[in-house]
């Protein structure tokens, strides 16, 4: 297919152009293909990014960021340069759209599917803090899909290396973490913020906060009480929807101290398998992983396993649900 409108004025050698799949602040971005690498995303510098000192500063950040970061959960960077006439980006092209496209289309997903989109930006985020990088933007209009459903987190236009001095505060309104808002420096805390607002609308069909203007989200982010994912999810587990409000508590230091934290509470309470575990489970062994979800049994256990931790025990040793009142307010008793 040819480019939309009059095309780049510039394609990297071996690069054959077809569609504009979109535009963002920095770039285009082109379906190509080429000779080695099949079909790629190629993002190509807007024209005015030679004016444009910041902007040009984020497309180069994204090629430094997105070529160290190599995991099944984040968009593949095949080729790149980053300054110059000659700046291009060459990506793994996922042809699933956006997550945002999808809810869109789809509306309320199964809570499997949720847990497992969930999981996956999750992991792709426990990865890029791995590597020393803050994304900064995570949002579902930034997380692609491939063909076969996976999510990979993408965009690393406004990312950073931690470490890194900004004092930019980047980021999209209906994600942003209160402290952000505030002025001070993003950072894995903030990130965990925008992945459980992710979390949310995945699994609840909608935002926590809205609002119609910037300074009407922030007085939100900081004073409005989300409704209960329960409501809005019947089926939802208590420890499931108390993993979602953990990652979008105010407080930065009570968060999840990590993304990898968070992904790997949701799985618990979800009842799926750590990557690479076995599928097949001797007859004895504990009802866990996605053959055991319609077992109740199965669920209780798992739901129990991910509730430990905000559970007391009495003097017998046995679990007592938590009597103080919760995150939002959702758990002062349970339904």
């Amino acid at each position: 297919m040819p480019p939309i409108g009059d095309g780049p004025t510039f394609v990297p050698s071996s690069y054959t152009i077809g569609a504009r799949l979109g535009s963002g602040q920095t770039s285009h971005v082109y379906q190509a293909e080429h000779p080695v690498f099949g079909t790629v995303a190629l993002k190509l510098p807007r024209p005015e990014l030679s004016a444009r000192p910041v902007l040009r500063r984020m497309f180069e950040n994204e090629v430094a960021i997105t070529v160290k970061l190599a995991h099944r959960n984040v968009v593949s960077a095949y080729d790149g340069f980053p300054t110059g006439e000659g700046a291009f980006l060459a990506l793994e092209y996922c042809g699933g759209g956006t997550l945002d496209q999808h809810l869109l289309e789809r509306g309320r997903l199964p809570l499997e599917r949720c847990f497992e989109l969930v999981i996956d930006v999750a992991e792709g985020l426990a990865h890029t803090h791995s590597r020393k990088v803050l994304h900064r933007d995570v949002k579902p209009a930034n997380v692609f899909l491939t063909e076969q459903g996976q999510a990979k987190l993408g965009d690393f236009g406004t990312g950073l290396f931690m470490g890194e001095e900004s004092e930019e505060r980047v980021g999209t309104a209906f994600y942003m973490a209160p402290e952000v808002f505030e002025g001070r420096s993003a950072g894995v805390l903030s990130d965990v913020y925008s992945l459980g607002i992710l979390a949310y609308e995945v699994i609840g069909g909608e935002r926590p906060f809205v609002g119609d203007s910037f300074d009407a989200l922030m007085v939100a982010h900081h004073t409005a009480v989300p409704k209960d994912l329960r409501r809005l999810r019947p089926g939802l587990s208590n420890s499931m929807a108390r993993i979602v409000a953990k990652a979008m508590m105010r407080d930065p230091q009570k968060r999840f101290a990590s993304a990898e934290e968070f992904a790997k509470a949701v799985r618990a309470a979800a009842g799926l398998p750590a990557p690479g575990a076995a599928a097949a489970e001797p007859a004895d062994a504990p009802l866990t992983g996605r053959s055991s979800r319609s077992d109740p049994r199965a669920q209780a256990t798992s739901e129990r396993e991910a509730a430990a931790k905000a559970g007391a025990r009495d003097e017998d040793g046995k679990r007592e649900e938590p009597k103080r009142r919760g995150p939002f307010g959702w758990f002062r008793r349970d339904k």
